[in-house]
């Protein structure tokens, strides 16, 4: 059997615990070998969120080590394009989280993100999470890690699909075993706290107290909590079928109801062909239009 080439990165950062030991979980593993590129700093939360404003500096850390100044969507766009190009990875490992990424979690994880991002170019790819924030015991997260990946090797997701795993915080030896789930559903209290400033100023600061969970036996969250690693398939695809087959049927192609702009002078029109690079014919409601160089009887742009 060939040997599989796996991707590993993270959203903790190159020097994360977390990935040294999704690093040496696999070390030794017969068929697989490992490549890491990972974000240089802390990026959780961070989303699919990639970088456009500034340049990317890569940096080595040794062999197959790299890290990219950037968030784990960068760090795995990177890593296909550029420093795996002659050497395409099979598979894409993200992770070990240090902290749950259950239920609505994986809109905002990093951790996820990278993986959805492998899995958007059209590769296999897991995020692995310990679902614990507190000083952990990563045992049980590895020994899932390294019993599972040849099976998720051998039984590939359909195309567009991935796994997101969260496991307990503990050793192997507490792991009650492995269930199947699907994503649950919680509520944080108290997301956006008021704050006062050294200086006396207001500000507020997003960090809300432990959520409540919605009951559900087959979700992701009862099963870490009932001491189970959790495999929850996700995809990329974000279509509510049910809704687009119910509104297909309800609205065909027609836009309903009558025009509500087509007045002498409603525009919503915006070139790119003025003395400054931009040219506004609208937004305007029945008057004149507007333009960037502010002509006779046009108005200037807000400033």
């Amino acid at each position: 059997m060939a040997v599989t080439h796996v991707l590993l990165t993270n959203d903790d950062g190159i020097e994360a615990f977390g990935l040294q030991v999704l690093e040496e979980s696999l070390r030794g593993l017969a068929g697989f070998r490992t490549t890491i590129v990972a974000p240089a700093t802390q990026q959780s939360a961070t989303g699919r969120c990639m970088t456009l404003s500034r340049p990317l500096r890569i940096r080595a850390w040794g062999s197959d080590r790299w890290s990219v100044n950037g968030t784990p969507t960068d760090s795995v766009m990177i890593a296909l394009g550029k420093i795996l190009r002659d050497d395409p990875p099979d598979f894409v490992l993200s992770g070990i989280n240090h902290g749950p990424n259950l239920g609505e979690d994986v809109h905002y994880s990093g951790t996820v993100a990278a993986a959805m991002e492998a899995c958007v170019q059209g590769l296999p790819a897991a995020a692995i999470s310990l679902a614990d924030w507190r000083p952990s015991d990563f045992g049980a997260a590895a020994a899932v890690v390294r019993r599972l990946l040849p099976l998720l090797r051998e039984r590939p997701l359909p195309a567009g699909s991935m796994w997101n795993i969260n496991v307990p915080n503990g050793p192997e030896s507490m792991l009650k075993g492995v269930r199947v789930t699907r994503q649950g559903s919680r509520i944080y209290h108290d997301v956006v706290n008021d704050m006062i400033d050294p200086r006396g100023k207001p500000m507020v600061w997003l960090a809300g107290k432990g959520p409540s969970w919605t009951e559900n036996g087959d979700s992701d969250y009862a099963a870490v909590r009932d001491g189970y690693a959790s495999l929850t398939p996700l995809k990329a695809d974000l279509t509510d079928h049910d809704v687009w087959r119910r509104f297909t049927a309800a609205l065909g192609r027609d836009l309903p109801g009558q025009p509500v702009f087509d007045a002498d002078g409603d525009r919503f029109v915006l070139h790119r062909d003025g003395p400054l690079g931009l040219n506004f014919e609208g937004p305007t409601r029945g008057g004149d239009a507007m333009a960037l160089d502010g002509g006779p009887g046009e108005p200037q742009p807000p400033r």
